[in-house]
């Protein structure tokens, strides 16, 4: 599985790959959302992970271009240390499937990815 990792920190985005290396999957990166959608104009993931607070564009307007524009089919989980319940709401209600809460460990994000592909 090919996941995209949008996250403006090269070391979450170095941790989570390797991550997902060692549970078989590819991961690319994007530093943004805007970066994000450039890579997904030439690149088919089958999922995104994607960090709230970034610049450029952050991982709500991302949800919100890809509801308007429909960029990606892809599941997008958001990968974040917000963890009030109105981000959550708010972050499904645009469109992300789950929420995963940094920092994590291999087992949750293996968890979280048999939950979006059961």
């Amino acid at each position: 599985m090919k996941v995209l990792i949008v996250d403006d920190s090269k070391a979450i985005y170095m941790m989570v790959s390797q991550m997902l290396k060692e549970i078989g999957h590819d991961a690319l990166w994007a530093e943004d959302g805007v970066d994000a959608c450039n890579k997904l104009a030439s690149e088919k993931v089958d999922l995104i992970l994607l960090d709230w607070n970034m610049p450029n564009m952050s991982g709500p307007e991302f949800l919100e271009e890809n509801g308007a524009e429909n960029i990606t089919d892809a599941p997008i989980v958001m990968m974040t240390t917000e963890n009030k319940p109105d981000f959550i709401k708010k972050a499904l209600q645009l469109g992300a499937v789950e929420y995963i809460m940094k920092p994590f460990t291999s087992d949750i994000l293996q968890d979280k990815l048999e939950l979006v592909f059961e």
